[in-house]
């Protein structure tokens, strides 16, 4: 029995198809197969729809479906021959309207596509085939190829002007560089070698500005791996303060770093970041910098780090060392 979806879009893809809207026909016939496969009804009707649209080898699947669904269905054999035609398959819509007819010897329809298929068949065969050209080639052997080349006589000839011979054993006669074989070897073979090229200024003229690298300046480079103390920079961020400080091994280097940050933006650096290890350094440091030329500067830095906000917090987390400390250092720098 037909589901009851199935048979609304059947009729849905009768409507379409009756307003000659052959997509949304398809359309609805192929939902009517997805509910039901079993009912040929479908893709007979779909069979048709794709006729409209000459698309041929669909109808003929689909009626080829149908056939399989039901063997003696009319209207299958009479689509399927109708799909054949187009795709050449000649042969194949004959068999097909000749079996409609076998089925119903009444059917005008079927005797009239019957008809035009013989009419062209018969024109297509008395249409006259097209012979064709032959072209003679005549093929011309140059007179090199009649002579064959003597055992003296390369078979190749070179094409350009120098003999590529005296070249070609020139090249093989050149050997690479011996390899040293001690360290004495190694040590001149390095001394023979041309001064290279460090740097330079190369301009679109020619006229390069070329800096070579000489004995002179390499002995006057430092041996030691140490070089010069390169100028302490104010971070801007307390990640690059934090990053700093921690690179820093000496009292003397960290408080140069602390000298290059006003202590009034101490409170704007830290802001609510101060961590306790980072406060326990800085206190150290502190203490050992601080003697008479610097104490001043000592008590401005710590009163402004007691003006952080979460100063009082993390003095919580100090043991009773550092507390001790703390105090010590500002008994210390309130002495002046």
């Amino acid at each position: 029995m037909v589901s009851e979806s199935a048979k609304s879009a059947k009729e849905k893809g009768n409507e379409a198809f009756k307003a000659r809207d052959y997509p949304t026909a398809i359309g609805h016939y192929t939902t009517a197969i997805l509910a039901d496969g079993n009912d040929p009804t479908f893709y007979l009707n779909r069979a048709a729809a794709y006729l409209k649209l000459g698309k041929n080898e669909d109808a003929e699947r689909d009626s080829t479906k149908v056939l399989s669904l039901n063997p003696n269905n009319v209207k299958a054999f009479f689509r399927r021959g109708q799909a054949r035609r187009p795709l050449g398959n000649f042969d194949g819509a004959r068999q097909d309207f000749n079996e409609a007819l076998r089925l119903e010897p009444s059917n005008i329809s079927v005797k009239n596509e019957l008809a035009d298929l013989e009419k062209a068949s018969r024109e297509m065969q008395a249409k006259p085939v097209p012979r064709r050209r032959r072209v003679p080639i005549e093929v011309i052997e140059p007179e090199a190829d009649k002579h064959p080349a003597t055992k003296d006589e390369p078979l190749l000839q070179p094409v350009s002007s120098r003999d590529l011979r005296s070249e070609t054993t020139q090249e093989t006669k050149e050997q690479p560089p011996r390899k040293p074989q001690t360290f004495a070897d190694a040590k001149q073979a390095r001394a023979s070698k041309d001064v290279r090229v460090s740097g330079g200024i190369f301009r679109p003229s020619g006229n390069h500005t070329i800096v070579t690298r000489r004995a002179d300046q390499a002995s006057r480079e430092p041996t030691s791996g140490t070089a010069a103390t390169a100028p302490v920079r104010s971070p801007m961020t307390l990640f690059d303060f934090t990053k700093s400080w921690n690179s820093l091994e000496t009292d003397e280097a960290r408080w140069k770093l602390m000298r290059t940050i006003p202590p009034t933006s101490l409170p704007a650096l830290f802001q609510a970041s101060l961590e306790p290890d980072l406060l326990k350094s800085i206190l150290h440091t502190l203490q050992a910098v601080c003697n008479p030329s610097t104490r001043s500067a000592v008590r401005d830095y710590l009163t402004a780090l007691m003006r952080v906000q979460r100063f009082g917090t993390v003095m919580l987390f100090m043991d009773k060392r550092e507390r001790q400390r703390l105090e010590s250092l500002r008994q210390e720098v309130e002495s002046l």
